[in-house]
């Protein structure tokens, strides 16, 4: 009875080969196929009937159906994930009374942490300058692999109540696809560098459903001087936009109430408050690259990082729940008024340690959305004391709050066109232009007076890289590997 057996177990491996070998075989062919394909699609488009700009175009809208489908897909997981956090795991943390909600953030942190160190270190922080890096280091290569790390790395953060935004991981999705794409396609460097900033157009426009705005942030804050056709980049937002509404519905990011200009003397109050939020974003800025300075001096295990991270984080959720996670709720209830100025000025505080915390610690995540949160509790707080001091020709607080989430994000990223577009987009509101410009200019003149770089090209600073990118000459193909490219 022991022959059969043996002989049985003895022919298993050489069915195991046969079988590696059969699917080596199926691998080989479906690669010669869909280089077959690329070819052909390639050499169809390069024709007389279409030119190699129309080639261009055809591939921006295939990234930003991709992205807006990668959008959705994060999305919905990140809703998944944060509704089981909050349902089964808090229950089963219910022996810590309400104290559970401190280990939320570090069992997030816990699991993200080895994720991002064994797979993809790009993935940590909030994402943006790692692409960057890639454009001006790597002609816009991005490893495929990131966007799979990225897109579970920063469910796990966020769904477990880090305070970060889902606009980086976005950010991360779509570039990291139009990287995918253009490498595919077989384009050169500066093309494949305009796919990268076609993703992050769609993936900002499906994050906040604003199209316009997710254009102008790829050429504001990502492109520089590079030279990226912005019809390209409008079309990859549209499309991304288009797949995000077909699931998630077509809805503002935020249901504010309809503020406008009460009196043109509001004007230098509007001003002088972009002041204080530039001075404001500063330290937010200078907050977070010191808080990822200190923790990687740390001699602490890399991919644990993260979960004493997210153990600050919960201590702050112990007192300010409000910080959990992206913090959209939060940011419409500044918008109707229904916090107190304490309160808005105590969240102010505290999603900015948050925000540090989770992203400094290596949790990944976006500064978008936080720089939008710390702008409406500051710009909350201001208003309320304009609104005592003159209450006959000042708006009330809601108004400064919604004013002083674009001029946040203004001072910290030195967009103002992308703050300005994004909160009409977000709001679909356009009455408050005035004040908007006024508290945009004065929040961004200080910034830039006093910190030459954004919150993103500080990090390419430190690395010694000099961005926005100046091309000179057609790079070569993007064939090879760069030896500057990560490879952990």
């Amino acid at each position: 009875m022991t022959e059969p057996t043996h002989a049985a177990d003895a022919g298993r491996p050489g069915r195991a080969a046969r079988a590696r070998v059969a699917l080596g075989a199926l691998g080989a062919s479906l690669d010669r196929l869909s280089r077959s394909l690329l070819e052909r699609a390639h050499h169809w488009f390069q024709a007389p009937t279409l030119q190699s700009q129309n080639y261009l175009i055809v591939l921006a809208v295939c990234v930003g159906l991709l992205t807006g489908l990668g959008s959705v897909g994060f999305i919905l997981l990140l809703r998944r994930l944060a509704d089981f956090a909050q349902t089964e795991v808090a229950a089963a943390l219910g022996v810590f009374g309400s104290a559970n909600l401190v280990l939320l953030p570090a069992i997030g942190g816990l699991l993200a942490g080895p994720l991002i160190t064994r797979f993809a270190r790009e993935a940590r922080g909030h994402g943006v300058p790692e692409v960057m890096t890639a454009l001006a280091m790597w002609g816009g290569r991005i490893r495929k692999r990131v966007v799979f790390v990225k897109v579970a790395a920063s469910a796990l953060t966020l769904g477990f109540g880090g305070a970060a935004g889902r606009e980086g991981p976005m950010v991360q999705i779509g570039s990291g696809l139009g990287s995918a794409v253009g490498q595919v396609a077989g384009l050169g460097a500066r093309q494949v560098r305009t796919l990268v900033a076609c993703g992050a157009a769609g993936g900002i426009a499906a994050t906040f459903n604003a199209p316009i705005a997710g254009a102008i942030f790829a050429i504001e804050v990502l492109a520089g001087r590079m030279q990226t056709d912005f019809l390209l980049v409008l079309l990859t937002s549209l499309s991304s936009v288009i797949v995000a509404r077909h699931y998630l519905g077509n809805y503002p990011a935020f249901v504010a109430p309809a503020y406008q200009l009460v009196s043109p003397r509001e004007l230098p109050l509007y001003f002088l408050m972009g002041i204080v939020l530039g001075l404001a974003a500063i330290l937010y800025v200078r907050t977070l690259y010191k808080t990822e300075e200190t923790f990687l001096r740390w001699p602490f295990p890399e991919y644990l990082k993260p979960a004493a991270g997210g153990l600050m984080v919960g201590l702050v959720l112990r007192f300010f729940p409000q910080v959990y996670g992206t913090g959209l709720t939060a940011m419409e209830a500044a918008l109707w008024v229904r916090f107190p100025w304490q309160l808005l000025l105590g969240l102010f505080a505290a999603e900015l340690v948050a925000n540090a915390a989770t992203l400094g610690s290596g949790g990944s995540g976006g500064v978008f959305a936080p720089s939008l949160y710390m702008g409406a509790m500051l710009g909350g707080t201001f208003g309320t004391l304009a609104h005592v001091l003159f209450p006959d020709w000042t708006a009330g607080s809601g108004a400064y709050a919604m004013v002083g989430m674009a001029a946040f994000f203004a001072a910290a990223a030195k967009a103002p066109a992308t703050s300005i577009l994004i909160l009409f987009e977000m709001t679909n509101d356009y009455r408050i232009v005035l004040p908007l410009m006024g508290a945009t200019v004065g929040s961004v003149y200080v910034s830039h007076w006093l910190l030459p770089h954004s919150i993103y090209t500080l990090k390419l600073h430190k690395r010694g890289l000099v961005f926005p990118l100046s091309e000179r000459g057609e790079p070569p193909l993007v064939g090879a590997t760069p030896q500057a490219e990560p490879t952990a």
